[in-house]
């Protein structure tokens, strides 16, 4: 996407958030392990509990069934209906001209 000039307009749809969000993890738990290693042991749940999560995380992502758009469609095929009246109930009363009439 370019903008005035011909410059590069950068939004977050390419995971810039995720991105940085990783890299300031990694670097606030490498100065955490820093912490321990010289010494700091008070810091030792948060040196060992970060890679045991993501181990976990890692491990239900591997042996759970994949859930993408075509897992969806198989599990409600029925498609939505997104029109105003969806939510309404059926109006009463006689639908056909012919049968308002008196008998």
């Amino acid at each position: 996407m370019s903008g005035p000039g011909g410059l590069r307009v950068r939004d977050d749809a390419g995971g810039i958030w995720i991105t940085t969000g990783w890299v300031v993890g990694v670097l606030v738990w490498v100065g955490i392990v820093t912490m321990y290693v010289a010494g700091f042991t008070p810091v030792a749940p948060l040196v060992f509990v970060p890679p045991v999560l993501l181990l976990f995380i890692a491990a239900g992502n591997l042996i759970s069934p994949r859930r993408g758009a075509k897992a969806r469609e198989e599990l409600d095929p029925v498609p939505l209906d997104l029109s105003p009246s969806a939510g309404r109930p059926p109006e009463s009363g006689p639908t056909d001209p012919a049968d308002a009439g008196a008998p």
